[in-house]
């Protein structure tokens, strides 16, 4: 984490919001008997009812026995909560050796780069009000950076996507500051430990391992 944030701090924004050219996906963030949240290629959280298609042609076709039925780019195909349409995503290096993403935490989208030498997802102030978080009854804790102890908070995201895969209930960390403190999102090992990590030159690739 203290590595990953000393490379970051003279970086502009712009080296991480990187242009995606995912394949579309669907992660069912949440469903009901007749509605389900989705998020559509790691984009804003989406609530289709059934019959309903997304702006991105994603169309709500059935909710049965806890499963939602979908149909997308001629394809149909079924997912319960916390599933995504793709078992793996693949990221590559920048020029600086870092792996940068967008990510979509709560179904809000952010720069964000891998950090497996990070407990948590970790996250600026300024991104959780982004999110409408209350930190006021979160776990007040201290957590060592490059530029010292900052104070932070432990808390949990609802969902975390990065690139086509997701996952529900992630334990997450908000530190006191704003993008002069953290400038993206820090993927850390509270989110990746669920997935294979494969590294082949310049690339990345995350498979889903333990389903939850």
């Amino acid at each position: 984490m203290k590595t990953v944030i000393a490379a970051l701090a003279g970086t502009g924004l712009a080296l991480f919001v990187a242009a995606a050219a995912w394949a579309q996906s669907v992660f069912v963030v949440s469903l009901s008997s007749s509605q389900a949240q989705i998020v559509v290629n790691g984009t804003a959280a989406r609530s289709l009812w059934i019959g309903e298609t997304s702006p991105e042609g994603v169309t709500l076709s059935d909710i049965r026995n806890g499963l939602a039925s979908f149909e997308a780019g001629g394809r149909r195909f079924t997912l319960g909560l916390g599933q995504s349409s793709v078992a793996e995503t693949v990221l590559r290096a920048s020029s600086s050796g870092h792996f940068f993403a967008n990510a979509a935490l709560n179904g809000v989208t952010f720069p964000a780069v891998i950090d497996t030498g990070a407990t948590f997802v970790v996250l600026n102030w300024d991104q959780a009000e982004r999110m409408g978080i209350d930190l006021r009854q979160s776990q007040r804790v201290t957590t060592h950076t490059a530029n010292g102890p900052v104070p932070a908070y432990v808390i949990t995201l609802a969902s975390v996507q990065v690139g086509e895969i997701g996952l529900l209930d992630v334990p997450a960390m908000v530190i006191e500051g704003g993008a002069e403190k953290l400038p993206a999102v820090l993927i850390g090992m509270s989110f990746l430990k669920h997935f294979e990590m494969r590294r082949a030159g310049q690339t990345m690739t995350l498979t889903r391992s333990n389903p939850r």
